[in-house]
């Protein structure tokens, strides 16, 4: 962070440059969601997934209709209803953030009162859920000769997804363009809080490894990640190196990163989700198995994460 961006920090960012900054003509963008065009515009991965989403044949929509209302109050268990409808719900935050800079055109407000005050959207997220679901489909039978049971393919699939938007949402902060809009813009659309300590090691990762590898090592942790709550120790993190065929000093800190995910979200958010969708009995049971530990499986991984990276812009 700059000295300029730290004052402003301190005493107060003008909320009409933040409107400025998110006022950029950009493809895809949502002028409705504050942050988004300026993510679009700045950072090439959230720019690479709205794409890809869109491609797929999914819309976004502030419109009030039943999905909508049941995002807004209970998002976890709308994920269904979002791949079957194709439509992304998301908060029109931008037009009411706009007319409070129209009544206060001189306001200063701290980064940790906008991000207190102003409500979330996770259309990255979700897009990214959107974006591995079309890609899995595509590989539905390839899944199924190696996971017959559907309940447990199920379980993998949800996995897999949600390894996949993890590690776009944390990639998308390894292109900083300023620290201080980053760090709001970023807490406004995503679940990952932007950290610049982060983009050091996704960089230096990139530099040992490439960045192919990158991200197929940030998928495979993430995915271990998620299938268990236990604590990783040395056979989770040389599954991962297995797995991805990768290792090294930065394949280990992106694994151990990867198992900072959120402990409420591992142990009780997961296991939640599955039990609502039937499933508990056969996530209970390949968090037990250790799935990658096969090596047919660890193909199909490998190359499911090619075409992820893909579709994440290939960065």
């Amino acid at each position: 962070m700059t000295k300029a961006e730290f004052a402003l920090s301190r005493l107060g960012i003008p909320l009409s440059w933040l409107a400025e900054l998110d006022n950029v003509p950009v493809p895809n963008g949502l002028t409705d969601a504050l942050g988004d065009r300026y993510l679009c515009r700045h950072s090439p991965v959230f720019a690479a997934i709205r794409q890809s989403a869109i491609d797929f044949g999914y819309r976004f929509s502030a419109a009030d209709t039943p999905l909508w209302r049941d995002y807004q109050c209970c998002s976890l268990a709308s994920l269904d209803r979002i791949l079957g409808e194709k439509t992304i719900p998301y908060l029109d935050t931008g037009t009411t953030f706009r007319r409070l800079v129209e009544a206060h055109p001189n306001a200063r407000v701290t980064p940790r009162f906008i991000r207190g005050s102003v409500r979330r959207n996770f259309t990255f997220h979700e897009s990214a859920h959107c974006v591995a679901h079309s890609i899995l489909q595509a590989a539905a039978a390839e899944l199924r000769a190696l996971e017959p049971n559907e309940g447990r393919r199920g379980v993998l699939e949800g996995i897999l997804a949600e390894s996949f938007a993890n590690t776009v949402e944390v990639l998308a902060q390894a292109f900083s363009h300023m620290t201080l809009s980053d760090s709001v813009f970023h807490s406004l659309n995503s679940y990952h809080s932007f950290k610049p300590e982060r983009e050091a090691l996704l960089n230096a990762a990139a530099a040992e490894i490439g960045t192919e590898a990158r991200f197929s090592v940030l998928v495979i942790s993430y995915f271990e990640a998620n299938l268990t709550a236990r604590e990783p120790d040395e056979t989770i993190f040389a599954r991962v190196a297995r797995a991805s065929e990768c290792d090294g000093k930065h394949v280990l800190q992106l694994a151990e990163s990867a198992f900072g995910l959120h402990a409420g979200f591992r142990e009780s958010t997961t296991p939640a989700w599955f039990e609502l969708m039937g499933l508990s009995g056969e996530y209970n049971a390949l968090a037990k198995e250790g799935w990658l530990d096969h090596p047919s499986n660890q193909h199909f991984v490998r190359g499911l994460a090619r075409q992820l990276w893909g579709a994440a812009g290939s960065v």
